[in-house]
């Protein structure tokens, strides 16, 4: 088979990137840096969070309230990116392990899928493709057959290039559509222990492709219906190698049905076990860190004031606060439960809880997330933590999962504007100008995304990373900075007023305590004869 070298490949990429560095070093390194974490969402996520809202927060807590506050705010959202972000792919991976073998059963005792990340639909999608591909006379599974599979695979198969759908098979041609067929066949049947040659062979044929077409992540089977496919095209054509390695076990080959039908089963129930460990922990992480607050400094309570060490702070409530705040509790956390569902802008389905690969879907993370922030909700000790925890986490949830997506939009958009020829977004929508703004609105909304770091010609990269730097720059500036001090003013302001009504309070039962006192004396002094304007001179000295 001929084949294009990888080195040749990746060489002619870095050069075509290479061509738009020089003119602006800040944007060629933030360029790189971005296309990085593009390429390795867990580091991107990792960045992201850290610079946007993790470190900013510990920082303000600790100028402006103190290191009691700076260090539960460090707790809280580092280990919320850990447990809400990077550890729950590794759970389902550990679940996958154990229930491997109890879940595919007899048939299919040799047969390892506890590290497959194809999902229920990519699963049926390979199943019914590869039943069109191979001979029935052979229980053997050949590397033509495995060929006509990738060819299959992607003959019909649509990307979206801007307002347009471009199909892969017919945009590639015949020699690059074989070129990417070959490579993938070959790494079917490539059984090097060193998994990293295979993942560079996938990535080649995955930016064939990208470079050909300028799609990826958005596609479809059939361009005509609203249906798209869950995958974009590198887990495609992951998941795809994958799978097609199993095909070559003469058991899968010979039970092809059934084979299906537990895979799928592995899927979902690895996903909600792993789901179902995930989620309890991510809400008792708030519940463990103000433990070990309140354990450092033997003090109740948040420590949200300046003069939390004091001990000051902390006030029991009565039964009747207890009941009031409680509701209050519920109130916040109902509100949290809508934003997310109407974030998620769908009916909630099995298929939303699939893991799809090392690091979870986005629908995956707004449910831990919800869980998270909740959980902060109903752990909060007083009416100003549960403000403060209400805000903060709903403005944050709004931030990552769709605000900050806008800001990033927006920028693409207005790129798009002034330079017509710099393609930054996908559109799906069918709002067309004539349409009126709330539809066109909508489908801004809904139906606009942004290209990836691969999808954008070479030339307009520093572009694309203009628009992850509006993103990541409003996710600083409002969930880093503003939050936080506007959360820190309006608790100051109420402890101030706390104060103040607290100081009247004195003031009013200290004159009342007087008042009594002077009737008390003025009474034993007329019955005394004596001197009551003495008595009362010093009453009110």
């Amino acid at each position: 088979m001929k084949i294009l070298p990888i080195n040749k490949a990746i060489n002619s990429r870095e050069k075509n990137h290479k061509m738009n560095f020089g003119a602006n070093p800040f944007l060629d390194a933030a360029t790189k840096g971005l296309q990085m974490c593009d390429k390795y969402p867990m580091i991107g996520v990792a960045v992201t969070d850290s610079i946007a809202t993790d470190v900013p927060r510990t920082i303000f807590d600790l100028v402006k309230t103190g290191v009691p506050a700076a260090m539960e705010t460090m707790r809280r959202e580092f280990s919320g990116l850990f447990v809400n972000c990077l550890m729950p792919s590794f759970v389902v991976l550990g679940v996958a392990k154990l229930l491997n073998k109890p879940i595919l059963g007899k048939n299919f005792k040799n047969l390892d899928l506890s590290s497959s990340w194809a999902n229920g639909e990519s699963i049926e999608k390979f199943v019914s493709t590869f039943k069109k591909s191979i001979s029935n006379t052979s229980d053997e599974t050949t590397p033509k057959e495995i060929s006509k599979f990738f060819e299959n695979l992607l003959t019909g198969l649509h990307g979206r290039d801007g307002d347009k759908w471009i199909e892969f098979s017919s945009t590639l041609g015949n020699e690059k559509l074989k070129n990417v067929v070959n490579i993938l066949t070959d790494a079917v049947f490539n059984d090097s222990a060193d998994k990293k040659v295979v993942k560079d062979m996938i990535s080649q044929a995955s930016s064939i492709i990208t470079d050909s077409t300028h799609a990826g992540e958005i596609l479809t089977y059939d361009r005509h219906s609203a249906k798209q496919f869950g995958s974009n095209i590198s887990e495609l054509l992951r998941d795809g190698v994958d799978i097609a390695k199993k095909f070559r076990n003469k058991a899968v080959r010979l039970n092809l049905d059934d084979f299906q039908k537990q895979a799928t089963k592995l899927i979902n129930v690895k996903s909600l076990v792993g789901l179902g460990i995930i989620i309890p922990l991510a809400m008792s992480v708030q519940s463990i860190n103000r433990a070990i607050t309140r354990f450092k400094y033997k003090q109740k309570g948040a420590p949200i004031y300046k003069d939390f060490e004091k001990g000051n702070t902390y006030k029991e409530m009565s039964t009747a606060e207890k009941a009031q705040f409680f509701s209050q509790k519920l109130l916040s956390a109902g509100s949290m439960l809508s934003l997310a569902l109407l974030s998620m802008m769908k009916r909630p389905s099995l298929s939303m809880f699939q893991f799809k690969g090392m690091f979870p879907t986005v629908d995956q993370c707004r449910w831990i997330a919800t869980a998270t922030f909740v959980s902060r909700m109903i752990a909060s000790e007083d009416p100003n933590e549960l403000r403060e925890s209400t805000v903060r986490d709903m403005a944050s949830f709004a931030g990552l999962y769709f605000l900050g997506d806008y800001a990033g939009k927006a920028a693409g958009s207005i790129i798009e504007k002034i330079k017509p020829d710099v393609k930054l977004l996908n559109r799906v929508g069918k709002s067309t100008p004539d349409s009126s703004i709330i539809h066109r609105a909508g489908d801004w909304i809904k139906n606009t995304t942004l290209k990836s770091f691969d999808e954008v010609l070479p030339k307009h990269k520093n572009l694309r990373s203009v628009c992850e730097l509006a993103s990541l720059g409003f996710s600083i500036i409002s969930l880093g900075i503003l939050l936080p001090a506007y959360n820190r003013r309006v608790t100051e302001k109420k402890v101030a007023q706390a104060k103040e009504k607290e100081r009247l309070a004195k003031e009013l039962t200290e004159s009342r305590n007087r008042r009594f006192t002077l009737e008390l004396r003025r009474d034993k002094s007329l019955s005394d004869g004596g001197v009551y304007h003495i008595v009362a001179q010093n009453c009110f000295k």
